[in-house]
């Protein structure tokens, strides 16, 4: 028997086993780099819902401001029942305010989890909600971009 034949298989399981270490080793990269992707996102994502937050909660006490000013003129014309109605509204807007200003995004997103939780219809109610109110909004956006195209856009066959 010739050398080369008897090395030629120990060889061959050698070089696959090299081959197999580095595709271990290369699979092993691709993770890290998946995991620091991931966590860069998760990163910019809190940070996304801390600014957002942040500005929704300044809106809301500024429509806080606004609501008791109406609840004042409310109050001048004689209208008390309205004008408790609309000063409990706006201290619930400057607790709602207060409340977007301060929280960061783990503890809002543990608040909004707890609230499902305990209140799974809610969730499926509010979903429900928001997808109507997507559908129509989507609609009467299709029907007026339809209509606008429609005077606007070239009138197929009408020389024909």
């Amino acid at each position: 028997m010739d050398r080369y034949e008897t090395n030629a298989p120990a060889e061959a399981g050698a070089s696959g086993a090299a081959v197999m270490e580095q595709a271990k080793e290369q699979m092993q990269d691709v993770a890290h780099r998946a995991q620091d992707v991931a966590v860069d996102a998760r990163v910019k994502v809190r940070d996304q819902i801390d600014q957002r937050s942040t500005q929704v909660g300044d809106q809301v006490a500024s429509s806080a401001v606004a609501l008791r000013a109406g609840a004042d003129e409310l109050l001048k014309q004689g209208n008390q029942s309205a004008a408790d109605a609309a000063h409990r509204a706006a201290e619930q807007a400057e607790r709602l305010g207060a409340y977007l200003r301060e929280a960061d995004a783990n503890r809002i997103l543990a608040d909004v989890e707890d609230v499902a939780r305990r209140n799974p219809w809610a969730v499926v109610v509010g979903g429900i909600v928001a997808g109507a109110a997507a559908a129509r909004f989507l609609k009467a956006s299709s029907s007026r971009r339809y209509a606008e195209t429609t005077r606007v856009g070239p009138t197929y066959g009408a020389g024909t």
